[in-house]
């Protein structure tokens, strides 16, 4: 089995994933609208068990093994979030989005804060539908702003909507910096940095280059370089944790923390008293601040 090459992203999978790893014993994140968000194809797979095990057979060399790195990076990124608007962040920014559920998984914090999902208008598009098609409603301080941030920085495409530039911001930016040219990130990040105000706050994730990831993994590193690829979403970029630091200088951030998301199974059982996730050491995850 195969899957369909239309109508199935790699947003959809990461939604599924998050769905996925929701199933297991002591989840490290739990999006109970992933499964809502993911798309016709793999959300019938989610509900229909026959299905589910033949779509886990096409991909689990591939996807599922990463399914706990996506639900850690959602985690650690959403605490930085959380800490960042418990410091006095009023808006918050989630660049390339996908099918990402903030809005409607934290009502606590979206009563405190403007939240602005600026992603592909493809991509916008499909997940506006699927958000009808829910009933999930989207309140006044729910704003989304299409571009393509390929071709435009993500302050200039939030010059026509409620975002002020002077109030003080954090921002994510996960399951987007594999997939542009690390020319492309300087300019989102230099574009952020040369007009936020200081104190704003980025969570953000990329692919650790091959000699930062673990070699028992690098089969794994493969396939799934191999999968996007033929689906036409190739990652493009890749760094090491001091490759990713530099980056942040060289645009106006400094690093308050970068670590493999490998690393994160093992610090959130220490801290929460849960039991640790294996998760493969394939990723890298940081938060940095404009300075």
């Amino acid at each position: 089995m195969s899957l369909p090459s239309h109508g199935v992203s790699t947003a959809d999978l990461a939604a599924a994933c998050r769905a996925w790893h929701l199933r297991t014993p002591a989840p490290l994140f739990e999006d109970q609208y992933a499964a809502r968000l993911c798309g016709p194809i793999l959300g019938l797979a989610l509900r229909v068990r026959p299905f589910e095990r033949l779509l886990a057979r096409a991909v689990s060399s591939k996807i599922l093994p990463v399914a706990a790195s996506i639900a850690a990076r959602a985690r650690f990124a959403e605490e930085a979030i959380e800490e960042a608007v418990h410091n006095g962040a009023e808006q918050y920014v989630i660049l390339g989005p996908g099918m990402d559920s903030f809005a409607f998984r934290r009502p606590d914090l979206m009563k405190r804060i403007q939240v602005f999902e600026v992603d592909h208008p493809v991509t916008q598009r499909r997940k506006l539908r699927r958000l009808r098609r829910a009933g999930l409603p989207i309140g006044s301080n729910h704003h989304f702003v299409a571009a393509d941030l390929s071709h435009v920085s993500p302050v200039d495409a939030l010059l026509d909507s409620p975002f002020s530039r002077t109030r003080l911001s954090c921002i994510s930016l996960l399951g987007v910096a594999y997939y542009i040219e690390v020319d492309t990130l300087r300019a989102t990040l230099q574009s952020l940095s040369g007009t936020l105000p200081a104190g704003t706050r980025l969570a953000l994730d990329w692919l650790l280059d091959g000699a930062s990831c673990q070699q028992a993994h690098a089969d794994m590193r493969r396939n799934l370089l191999s999968f996007v690829a033929n689906r036409g979403e190739p990652m493009r970029a890749q760094y090491s944790l001091s490759e990713m630091r530099a980056v942040a200088a060289e645009c106006g951030f400094r690093t308050l923390a970068a670590l493999p998301v490998s690393d994160l199974g093992k610090s959130y059982g220490r801290c929460k008293g849960e039991t640790a996730k294996e998760i493969p050491g394939l990723f890298g995850i940081a938060v940095v601040e404009v300075a």
